[in-house]
């Protein structure tokens, strides 16, 4: 079962503002510098970059609850989990880096860690999680988070 990630507006407007506000600054200092080629080149290809980067990583983030494991993907992450190591799960608003595009999160301990994701309907995500993993303490009813 596939479950793409929430996408909160403001990350995006921050993540997508920085790609014009970067592709902006890049450009006046190209006109007004008189760049020669190699300074041209150099400027589009790391402009580029960053694009298909930030775009990578909002694009294909999402997790998968497969027969065995937990999958999580955020462009260059693909972290593997198996449910007999999942310990417990709950929502949170944890700010911590992760491969989430919300702050609505679920926080998921496992043997050798933590994860943070943002289903966009962490609800149902787990409920599905707690049939996978009798043995996880999941708890659901936390409203105000």
């Amino acid at each position: 079962m596939k479950y793409p990630s929430k996408k909160d507006w403001w990350l995006g407007l921050i993540l997508f503002g920085a790609i014009v506000y970067g592709a902006y600054i890049s450009t006046y200092a190209l006109l007004s510098e008189k760049a020669d080629l190699l300074g041209i080149m150099i400027t589009i290809i790391i402009n580029l970059s960053l694009i298909s980067f930030i775009s990578w990583l909002w694009f294909t983030t999402y997790y998968v609850l497969e027969e065995k494991e937990l999958i999580i993907r955020c462009g260059p992450i693909n972290k593997r989990i198996p449910y007999r190591e999942i310990s417990s799960a709950h929502k949170t608003l944890n700010p911590i880096s992760s491969p989430a595009l919300s702050l609505k999160r679920i926080n998921i301990t496992y043997q050798f860690g933590m994860a943070l994701i943002s289903p966009k309907n962490r609800d149902e995500f787990l409920q599905e999680l707690s049939k996978r993993c009798p043995n996880a303490t999941i708890k659901f009813n936390q409203e105000l988070i």
